[in-house]
């Protein structure tokens, strides 16, 4: 047994890298994840971190509704504290956009304009922000002397729990991410642009040449402007590809290892959305015909297991029988799968070529935006777990979430449908135990995803039952 898994550890690591062989030799690379390069300039000046300090609000700063944006300022200092979406009723993460430090204590006379806001100084200073779509202005008047705070991304541990957050800048063509709290005080130079991003949402600039600086304290990390600039624009709101791609930031929607295939899926989910007007529809669409398209190597699978199952209890007779000569027990096992063609990792290879897709599809519906508040049957909000009923427990069985235990039915259906015939107690109580833990898994998994996994568990389930009734025929004819 121990052989087996190590045969098909090998072949699936070599499955995957000729997968990347392939993938980077005809489709575009995915973006680069890598840690900040050593030929960036390192800060010198210990007292980075205390160049920026922007005090905590006492009372409750005014906001205003423009366009998409629900936006949340400061009048002391001018800048925007932080900003809502709409449409998806999320706060984004980055705050203190626009922020000056020698500004801090001005105070300024906001004119809220139909998709504007601008900032007044007595002594004549303007800080415009503008609105067009996604993409934010800003405009300084007089030009700053100082460096200007683009946006800060707060440490804070409750903060941090909205994974996975990361800071990114485009340099010598790749895109470099970094984990906030991981990252130092640097200056970058020819950044085509930088931002910050979680799963749905990022705050970036658009595509040109800058040099920006990275100033951290225990509470924040601050990507701001140098030499300072009069005007700057960013992208702000959901990671979709349409809206990134024509301001040159498409590679910040990244699917991971599978990119190609997670792209392909993702515009598969879309036309399917553009037939049933429902993402939760749209998701058992998809299971569906994934399921269908890898059908053949499931059946390959599913009968090399059958024949596993077939000659199990030889192989128990053999253990037996040889149970203190390893040497010989290994050949007769070898010689009974000749006898009968199985190969012992048959039922493991055809799962290679379903390997890319699962992972692509864990990654597209974990970070696909458009699932956020979108409901479907008792589900409001197929990113979060399904909610079905509240219950009187702290977090996070505050809520009993039935997608998951529908799984684990499912799940202990299959075992009852497909186990292995004669197979020993060990063996049953590891397909109880995996069955119960992929229900553990699934728990506080996004809804979205959970509804695939459940679909497709039905699927194999159908399948099972009638590979097994088939079976029944053939042994009862």
């Amino acid at each position: 047994m121990e052989k087996q898994l190590v045969k098909t550890l090998i072949v699936t690591f070599l499955f995957v890298m000729g997968y990347m062989f392939v993938m980077q030799k005809h489709f575009p690379k995915p973006p680069q994840q890598t840690e900040i390069v050593k030929e960036e300039k390192i800060l010198k000046t210990p007292q980075a971190s205390s160049q920026i300090n922007i005090e905590k609000e006492t009372e409750k700063l005014p906001e205003t509704t423009i366009g998409k944006f629900i936006v949340t300022y400061s009048p002391r200092g001018g800048y925007i504290k932080n900003i809502s979406l709409k449409d998806y009723q999320a706060t984004l993460l980055p705050e203190n956009i626009g922020f000056i430090q020698e500004a801090k204590e001005t105070e300024y006379q906001p004119r809220i304009g139909k998709d504007k806001i601008v900032f007044t100084s007595a002594k004549g200073q303007t800080k415009e922000f503008s609105f067009e779509e996604n993409v934010l202005k800003i405009k300084i008047s007089p030009s700053p002397a100082r460096p200007m705070v683009l946006f800060s991304n707060p440490l804070g541990a409750k903060n941090l729990q909205r994974k996975p957050q990361e800071l990114f800048y485009y340099q010598k063509d790749s895109l470099k991410k970094v984990n906030p709290k991981k990252a130092d005080e640097k200056i970058l130079q020819d950044i085509q642009f930088a931002g910050t991003c979680d799963y749905h949402f990022c705050l970036s600039l658009i595509k040109g040449a800058y040099n920006i600086q990275m100033v951290k304290d225990e509470n924040n990390i601050y990507v701001t402007m140098v030499p300072p600039v009069p005007e700057v624009s960013l992208y702000v709101g959901p990671q979709i590809e349409k809206n990134l791609k024509p301001l040159g930031l498409e590679g910040v929607v990244n699917y991971g290892l599978f990119h190609g295939v997670g792209i392909g899926l993702a515009k598969l989910l879309y036309f399917f959305h553009s037939i049933t007007k429902n993402w939760g529809a749209s998701i058992i669409l998809l299971a569906i015909i994934t399921y269908v398209i890898l059908l053949p190597f499931t059946a390959k699978s599913t009968k090399a297991m059958k024949r596993m199952q077939a000659v199990q209890p030889e192989i128990e007779e053999l253990k037996k029988k040889y149970k203190d000569n390893p040497q010989k027990l290994n050949k007769e096992t070898l010689e009974l799968y000749k006898k009968y063609k199985i190969n012992p990792i048959g039922g493991c290879l055809p799962l290679l070529f379903q390997f890319p897709v699962f992972i692509a599809l864990y990654q597209v519906l974990l970070k696909f935006v458009e699932l956020r508040n979108a409901n479907f049957l008792w589900i409001k909000d197929l990113s979060q777990p399904d909610h079905a009923i509240k219950l009187p427990f702290p977090a996070p069985l505050d809520y009993l979430n039935v997608l998951p235990l529908l799984i684990v039915v499912v799940g202990l259906i299959q075992q009852k449908v497909s186990g292995p015939m004669g197979g020993s107690s060990e063996q049953k109580s590891m397909g109880l135990i995996m069955t119960l833990f992929m229900g553990v898994i699934f728990y506080n998994f996004p809804s979205g995803l959970t509804l695939y996994w459940l679909t497709q568990n039905i699927l194999t389930l159908a399948y099972h039952m009638r590979v097994s009734r088939a079976s029944f025929h053939v042994k009862t004819a």
